[in-house]
């Protein structure tokens, strides 16, 4: 009964305290809020709300004083507010979400009074015009009425085709930008010159836009620029050659262009503090070229994922040469996403330290399990499985056809010895019966015997005459067989081949020699009246006669 008496009391006044939150905070009346830990300040989350009730003073000013409500993060999203009017009075919020509103238009100056705002989000409106005294703020005598603490401002997914060269001019001190999924089409000189205002500027986002390129210069200003992201626009066929500008990127986004082929000339410039790079959904990127990307010396996030097209990763594509003797260096990678592209091979110098990764991913490749991706099983599968042992059991060969969807992991733990194929593509193991005729003595009915019926002597003809019948782990097993099989059939092939051809031209001597009576062989075992006279001429001196 104590403990009952106890959860009552603290009931009662957990619903006295939330009474006594609502008449403090009366947007939380028509909204949902939560409160810091002694309840002085209030997060307002305002959905399908009536809009005309939520933009009242009443809303936002203790009544019978001038003073401001302390919310400290506002959303109000879902409304249809079209035209965009009511100027919020002061207030210590940092946190304004305006996004899936509607809105077309905002008016001059309403955001004034928010001086302690950080964050301001429109998102997901209607906007086609940002007006440069949109932004502005209160007067100040070192500057022009500033948004002083608005550091963070995010325009996406509107409809916006240029920006005013004044629209930034009151909000000077903003270090992310978003103007994402915006029509732009091209970065004109007026948009350009609003973006070179920002001069702290530290990300810029400009996925789907639809532009091409960056205007020349674009990244000079922006000294302090980090972060860029330009996915989306696939137009942009070639890196923008004012990207060399950004020495002080640290991540970039490429993902989803319109890049064929990355090579030497038309790569990276050198990007000396950039750390993170993605291109991954590149659906026409086909072949990475040597020293492509020789300007990020200091690369560690590499994301090449999902290019269904890519093919071909060269050996040094992340090197640079030092031009000192030949030799080369290669980036810090610490993280490399290589998964669901078209590899067939890769080559183990495309990493400089394979075991100083940290995450990695090459699934759903179509690997080619020979003799050249044999490093893949022997040296690399060890790495993969303490970096991530579920991706790695679920890398697969693809090629030839015996070994397709024969696990890497399955020929790390057999120690198998993949077969090298051969250079013109031809497959013996398809000529069964050519090979049975070649291989085996046997009778030719044999070979519609099933494989159970075949001695043991004959393990590699039961591959190849019925592979398709046999277990993965078979064809491993098999696999090798065969390997050791042809070599030992290859060696008799050319021990037979030199014993032909030292044979021939023996035979031709002895014939040769025995035409010419080199050896007297034919007076040797001739026994003719005649051969003996030949013998007895022979043999006489020339002084006898």
């Amino acid at each position: 009964m104590k403990n009952l008496g106890i959860f009552a009391v603290f009931t009662i006044l957990l619903v006295y305290t939330r009474a006594d939150n609502l008449d403090d905070f009366p947007l939380c009346k028509a909204c949902g809020c939560s409160f810091n830990s002694n309840n002085t300040e209030a997060n307002v989350t305002c959905t399908k709300q009536n809009p005309s009730q939520l933009l009242q003073d009443y809303f936002w000013i203790k009544k019978g004083t001038n003073n401001s409500i302390p919310y400290n993060r506002v959303m109000i999203n879902n409304e249809k507010f079209i035209n965009f009017t009511y100027v919020f009075p002061s207030s210590p919020l940092v946190y304004l979400n305006l996004a899936y509103n509607n809105i077309f238009n905002i008016s001059d100056s309403i955001f004034k009074n928010l001086q302690n705002m950080q964050v301001l989000i429109l998102s997901y409106n209607d906007l086609e015009v940002i007006h440069p005294d949109t932004f502005k703020g209160l007067y100040l005598p070192e500057r022009l009425m500033p948004l002083k603490s608005l550091i963070e401002l995010r325009l996406d997914h509107n409809k916006l085709h240029t920006l005013n060269q004044d629209t930034f001019d009151h909000t000077t001190d903003i270090q992310i930008l978003d103007l994402s999924y915006n029509p732009l089409e091209v970065i004109d000189h007026h948009t350009l010159i609003a973006i070179n205002e920002l001069l702290y500027l530290r990300e810029l986002y400009l996925q789907n836009t639809e532009i091409k390129t960056l205007p020349d210069n674009m990244l000079h200003t922006p000294q302090y620029l980090r972060v860029l992201d330009l996915s989306g626009n696939h137009g942009i066929e070639k890196i923008p050659e004012t990207l060399y500008q950004g020495r002080n990127l640290e991540k970039l986004y490429l993902n989803n262009t319109g890049f064929v082929n990355l090579t030497e000339k038309n790569g990276f410039p050198p990007l000396p503090s950039l750390q993170v790079l993605h291109l991954c959904r590149n659906e026409h990127l086909h072949r990475i070229a040597r020293f492509a990307f020789a300007g990020l010396t200091n690369l560690t996030d590499l994301r090449l994922c999902d290019n269904i097209d890519l093919t071909t990763i060269d050996d040094f594509a992340f090197a640079k040469s030092t031009n000192v003797s030949g030799g080369v260096i290669w980036p810090p990678l610490k993280k490399l996403y290589i998964g669901n592209n078209k590899l067939s091979y890769v080559d183990s110098d495309i990493v400089a330290r394979w075991d100083s990764l940290t995450e990695l991913d090459i699934r759903d490749n179509p690997w080619t399990c020979d003799c050249e991706n044999q490093w893949l099983i022997d040296e690399l599968m060890p790495i993969y499985i303490k970096i991530d042992e579920n991706s790695a059991k679920q890398v697969m060969c693809a090629a030839p056809i015996e070994m397709e969807k024969t696990s890497f992991h399955q020929l790390l733990v057999r120690q198998s010895q993949m077969r090298c194929l051969d250079t013109y593509g031809h497959r013996p193991e398809k000529d069964g019966l050519l090979l049975v005729g070649v291989l085996t003595d046997k009778n030719v009915d044999e070979t519609n015997k099933p494989p159970d019926a075949l001695p043991e002597s004959d393990e590699s003809l039961k591959f190849i005459l019925y592979h398709e019948q046999e277990s993965d782990d078979d064809y491993v097993e098999m696999n090798d067989l065969y390997v050791e099989r042809t070599n030992a059939y290859f060696n008799l092939l050319c021990g037979f081949t030199v014993g032909i051809l030292v044979a021939i031209p023996a035979v031709l001597l002895m014939i040769l020699a025995y035409q010419k009576r080199w050896f007297s062989f034919k007076g040797f075992f001739d026994k003719s009246p005649a051969s003996y006279s030949r013998r007895f001429y022979a043999d006489t001196a020339a002084d006898d006669f």
